[in-house]
C-alpha cells in the first residue's frame, strides 16, 4: 500500500496579532478566502501571540479576544491553517530573513505569496518594512502591500477608549462581538481588574445555554465560582461600578 501525497503547496499568507478583530480586518480576511480560491492558493493565517507591543509598552493592550478565542474565529471564519508564532522579547531584534528562515524551518511552509500592512515590520528599526520586501524579493516571494492599512490603528484608538473603560456595548457594535476567553485552571485573562456582568458559554460564539453571572478579576485571575465544566468560555458583557453592587 502506498500513499501519494497531493497537498496543495502555494501557500498565501497574512500576519498579524489579530486582536481586535476590526471591520477592516474581516473585509480583509474575505478577500484573502476570495483571492485564495480563485488562484488555487492555500491560505494561512499567523497570529503573533502574545502581542509584541506588549514588550515595548509594558503590558498596555489588554486582550479583547484570548488566544483560544481568536483560534476559533479563525476556524468560524472558514481558515483552517493557523500558525501561532509565540513572541519573545528578543524577537523584536531579529529581521526579516531570521523570522522567515525560523517559519520554514519550524513549519515546513514555503510561502507563494505575503501580504503585509504598509506599515509593517518583520525585525527591528525602521528598515523592518525594507527588510521584508528585499526578502520577498529574493526568495520569489510575491508581496502584496496593503494600502491604508495605517487606519487600522486610528480605528483601535477610538476601540480603546471604550474597551478601557468597559463599554463592551460600544466596542460590540464595532467587533460585532464581546470580550472573549477561555477558562483554564490558573489560566490568566488579560484584562484590567474590575467587577463585571458576564455570560458562561458552552461555545465561544453560541448563546444556547447560556448563563448570566457577576464576575470579579483580580491581577489577570477570575474569583473562584462553581460552573458546570460544559461551560468552559467567559463572556464579558459590562465593567460595574463597585457604588452598583
Amino acid at each position: 500500500m502506498k500513499f501519494h501525497q497531493a497537498l496543495n503547496q502555494k501557500v498565501i499568507a497574512i500576519a498579524g496579532t489579530w486582536d481586535p478583530f476590526l471591520p477592516r480586518h474581516m473585509a480583509l480576511f474575505k478577500e484573502l478566502l476570495r483571492y485564495s480560491k480563485k488562484r488555487a492558493l492555500n491560505p494561512y493565517i499567523l497570529i503573533f501571540y502574545p502581542t509584541p507591543a506588549n514588550y515595548i509598552f509594558e503590558g498596555k493592550f489588554k486582550a479583547y479576544f484570548d488566544l483560544d478565542t481568536r483560534l476559533e474565529f479563525f476556524k468560524h471564519l472558514g481558515f483552517n491553517n493557523l500558525i501561532v508564532t509565540e513572541f519573545e522579547a528578543p524577537d523584536l531584534k531579529r529581521t526579516s530573513a531570521e523570522f522567515l528562515n525560523e517559519l520554514t524551518r519550524q513549519t515546513g511552509i514555503n510561502m507563494t505569496e505575503l501580504w503585509v500592512g504598509e506599515n509593517q515590520q518583520f525585525g527591528a528599526g525602521a528598515q523592518g518594512f525594507l527588510s521584508i520586501r528585499r526578502e520577498c524579493t529574493d526568495r520569489n516571494i510575491r508581496l502584496r502591500v496593503l494600502k491604508n492599512s495605517f487606519l487600522v490603528s486610528l480605528d483601535k484608538e477610538s476601540f480603546y477608549k471604550d474597551f478601557n473603560a468597559g463599554k463592551f456595548g460600544m466596542t460590540s457594535a464595532i467587533v460585532g462581538y464581546f470580550p472573549t476567553y477561555k477558562l483554564k485552571d490558573g489560566g490568566k485573562i488579560n484584562i484590567h481588574d474590575g467587577v463585571y456582568s458576564a455570560m458562561l458559554r458552552i461555545h465561544p460564539f453560541d448563546k444556547a445555554k447560556e448563563i448570566t453571572i457577576t464576575i470579579k478579576i483580580q491581577n489577570q485571575q477570575p474569583d473562584e465560582f462553581s460552573r458546570d465544566c460544559d461551560y468552559n468560555w467567559l463572556v464579558l458583557l459590562e465593567k460595574i461600578d463597585a457604588t452598583e453592587l
